[in-house]
């Protein structure tokens, strides 16, 4: 079991309200930052299906600033679809009636508020980085450096530093002890507690002066609270941090020393996980009214993205991701066929408000190469400003569409090449599971299969598929309070829409030149064998559902995943996807060209050998 996997068991644990003992209905929902997504599932002939879905604005500022009303809008449309009353008087229904009204159990999955944001020091935080990476793997959490504070009064640059620090309204602090064979003892621990200390003592009586309201829910004030400590190391530097944060610190926890082996990693993950659930989350309005009604305690969306990728990799033995861009965030959940969680987030990255830490990170050239429509950086930058300021508003032109979709590119490869990313280089990648609202709401199937494959650039055979109904988000939810119930739904309508098999080659022969040639056998006799011409995308006619034998003649340069070179014949028909069978010769790493009009011409043709149109070019 991973340390996402624990985590949401250990929050089943905390805060589990009613234990049902056959469920018969559940609404599983997913407050993002904004939209909230709800599902309603079922069983129908003794087996659990999708039922209906909904999504509605989540709604957490003014006028309304309560989650619960988009909630009960999502609930309502719920009931339209399907005729069944779900809530009267505006509260849910539980248990399920005899009638048919209500539902048995609730999950609640929730990415609103944004991460848990955590200011990290310590002896060994620097030696120790990849271990906290993995711990904190599958939480919803952003993690920044905590500076050195001198002592007040401050000059101009402390004043800075503060205000730096302020700035990021960080909710805990997280101090890593030193690492064996690294800087350890009273004298490392003492110098940080003190600087922990001043760093309490400045934040909370800053915080306190400030009547400014909190940037993430405007209706409320800043609370001026006092920051946790959470400490993990040896037991023997507790103390003296222990000494120097009491009357400080709002609590103080100490776990023990981390290492590599998966128990070490695990305490860590569940104090850091109980956190989430009693900082990040305690200020969004309304959520304790649903809390109230779930079976569990709400877990982020990420967690439960978690647990659906990794039940898909057990149940079919295969090496799978998850990528859900959403509008403030991007998280990647990969799980291998051996049991391995491979996590990856970007926590402030998205195609919403998170625009903006895009184009800090990578520029707008960096998101402008991945367009065929005339667009400067001016033009970019007010779409992206108008998406910060106005997330709820949809792209609705075709230029608008484009930079959408090369801001997803970015905020992906941003997430899977970040700190802490153990996803980059996976191979082979045998599932690109694409979930939330840019896959769901695609002009085009192909957009999306473009989308999953500039940015994760697989490597030999993947098969690509759309959660176009976004239950993924939900289902880890849900298998919290109804393993069954998420597993059932899971195999059965959590991936509705493949789009086909992949094959990308790496390794590279002169532009032009035959890279592979693709044989495909049908049962009736019928046979497909193509060329495929270096740096090039082709769609072989597979149609969905249609099964063929697949073999692949590269050219001795040419890699498909089992050496440059080798040849490959399934032993098992392939199935066709809603493109066919896609063959992608670009080569890896995947580069553009640099002169703008070659470049537009490569992106045009590759997008036209897929279906899609595109328009006029620059």
């Amino acid at each position: 079991m991973g340390e996402a996997t624990r985590a949401a068991a250990g929050q089943a644990e905390r805060g589990s309200a009613r234990a049902t003992p056959a469920i018969r209905s559940a609404l599983m929902i997913d407050c993002g930052s904004v939209y909230t997504k709800i599902a309603l599932i079922g069983l129908v002939e003794d087996r659990y299906r999708l039922l209906a879905r909904a999504q509605a604005p989540t709604t957490t500022t003014p006028p309304q600033a309560d989650v619960q009303l988009g909630v009960r809008e999502a609930i309502g449309e719920i009931e339209r679809l399907t005729g069944r009353t779900l809530a009267r008087n505006g509260q849910l229904i539980i248990p399920e009636q005899n009638d048919g009204a209500g539902v048995d159990a609730v999950a609640l999955a929730t990415s609103v508020g944004g991460p848990l944001r955590l200011l990290s020091t310590g002896p060994g935080r620097e030696a120790l980085s990849a271990l906290i990476h993995r711990a904190l793997g599958g939480l919803f959490v952003q993690v920044e450096s905590l500076a050195t504070l001198p002592p007040p009064p401050f000059d101009a640059e402390g004043q800075r530093t503060v205000a730096q620090t302020r700035a990021l309204r960080p909710h805990g602090i997280l101090v890593v002890g030193g690492a064996f064979g690294g800087a350890r003892g009273p004298l490392a621990i003492e110098a940080t507690a003190q600087n922990v200390a001043r760093w309490l003592d400045t934040l909370r009586e800053s915080e306190g002066e400030s009547d400014s309201p909190n940037p993430d829910f405007p209706s409320q004030a800043s609370p001026g609270r006092v920051l946790p400590v959470v400490y993990t190391g040896v037991a023997d530097d507790a103390a003296p941090l222990a000494s120097a944060v009491q009357g400080r610190a709002a609590s103080f926890q100490s776990v023990g020393p981390l290492a590599p082996s998966a128990n070490s990693l695990a305490p860590l993950n569940r104090a850091i996980s109980a956190l989430y659930d009693t900082t990040a989350l305690l200020d969004i309005p309304g959520l304790s009214g649903l809390r109230s009604v779930a079976n569990a305690a709400p877990i982020a969306s990420i967690t439960s993205l978690s647990g659906v990728v990794r039940y898909l990799s057990q149940h079919y033995k295969m090496n799978v991701v998850g990528v859900d861009v959403g509008a403030n965030s991007t998280a990647l959940a990969g799980a291998t066929a051996d049991g391995e969680f491979l996590p990856a987030l970007h926590p402030t990255a998205g195609v919403g408000p998170g625009m903006g830490a895009i184009l800090r990170a990578v520029g707008a050239p960096s998101v402008l190469r991945w367009m065929t429509l005339t667009t400067d950086e001016n033009e970019l930058r007010e779409y992206a400003l108008t998406r910060m300021l106005r997330p709820h508003a949809l792209p609705s032109t075709p230029r608008e569409l484009e930079m959408e979709y090369a801001f997803a590119r970015e905020a992906i490869r941003l997430a899977l090449h970040g700190p802490g990313s153990r996803l980059s280089g996976l191979s082979p990648l045998d599932v690109a599971l694409g979930t939330g609202g840019v896959f769901a709401n695609v002009a085009h199937p192909a957009q999306a299969a473009l989308i999953l494959l500039d940015a994760l650039e697989p490597r030999g055979i993947t098969s690509l598929v759309l959660d176009t109904a976004q239950l993924a988000s939900m289902l880890g939810a849900a298998g919290v309070i109804a393993a069954t119930a998420a597993m059932q739904v899971a195999e059965s309508d959590a991936v509705p829409l493949p789009l086909g098999p992949m094959i990308s080659t790496f390794g590279a022969v002169p532009e032009g030149q035959p890279a592979v040639r693709v044989a495909l056998e049908f049962a009736d006799g019928r046979q497909h064998v193509e060329d495929v011409a270096q740096g090039t995308l082709a769609r072989l006619p597979l149609g969905l559902g249609e099964r063929a034998l697949l073999s692949l003649y590269p050219a001795p340069q040419i890699d498909v995943g089992l050496g440059p070179g080798r040849q490959a014949r399934a032993s098992e028909p392939i199935e066709g996807g809603a493109l066919g069978m896609l063959v992608d010769t670009r080569g890896r790493p995947l580069q553009l060209p640099t002169a703008t009009s070659e470049r537009v011409a490569r992106l045009s043709d590759w997008r036209q050998a897929l279906g899609i149109e595109t328009g006029e070019r620059a």
